[in-house]
């Protein structure tokens, strides 16, 4: 496993990187057209895949059909993964409002509980199914086919394991490091957005940097297929 401060410069390994996180911060800010967010998520994928294959220095832009189309497979998983916790919160919001409609101290009481039960379960929920979306997107990028991210043997198996685990818990300490910093921009009007955007993008480098090796780390060379109990989604 690589180490944290490894991790943290991956992003400048390249002598293009100033470039790319340029790109990449500027889709970022963009990404309200869409289109860049898709590209954004695209490139999460190549850099993933990136890091997979070993290659020792983050990828560059490039090939923008294929950034769009990986992006979209990337947004319909994250749908896909996020349909229980999106259940729970419309059950949770609509139960809550019937009940503070209904009139009365105890209805608007009981409204308000229910509220915050659901959107704790929903917090938790999406927690869970998130990680395990990210399991899911690291193998879509290995096997670059759809379904290996509902491959639920491999999802299983790597989400499991400490080896993952630990590696995806550190980019959450990284992307709550840059929203704390981001936090503090803020205080300027528009700055804490404007720089957000790149040390989120730079971020998100990192992030498929600790990803890809925890991914490898948890299949012994990256071949779940090879490990006992997990099983492989035919084509």
């Amino acid at each position: 496993m690589s180490s944290i401060e490894e991790a943290l410069t991956y992003p400048t390994e390249s002598d293009d990187w100033i470039v790319t996180v340029l790109i990449g911060g500027v889709l970022t800010l963009l990404s309200i057209l869409i289109i860049p967010a898709f590209v954004v998520y695209g490139y999460l994928v190549r850099a993933i895949r990136a890091n997979l294959e070993g290659e020792p220095e983050p990828p560059t832009f490039g090939g923008w059909g294929e950034l769009v189309v990986d992006g979209i497979k990337v947004v319909v998983v994250g749908f896909v993964y996020m349909i229980v916790p999106l259940i729970v919160m419309s059950v949770t919001v609509g139960t809550a409002v019937l009940a503070i409609l209904s009139g009365g101290e105890s209805g608007a009481a009981a409204g308000v509980g229910t509220l915050v039960v659901g959107m704790l379960a929903t917090f938790v929920l999406a927690l869970v199914f998130g990680y395990f979306a990210v399991v899911g997107i690291v193998n879509l990028a290995r096997e670059d086919r759809f379904g290996a991210a509902f491959d639920l043997g491999t999802i299983r198996s790597v989400g499991l394991d400490g080896e993952f685990a630990i590696p995806w818990l550190i980019s959450v300490g990284v992307f709550i490091g840059i929203g704390a910093v981001v936090g503090v921009l803020n205080i300027v009007p528009g700055l804490g957005a404007l720089v957000g955007a790149f040390l989120n993008f730079y971020g998100l480098i990192v992030a498929a940097n600790l990803w890809a090796d925890g991914f490898l780390g948890a299949t012994e060379s990256g071949d779940p297929g090879g490990q006992p109990g997990v099983e492989e989604t035919p084509v």
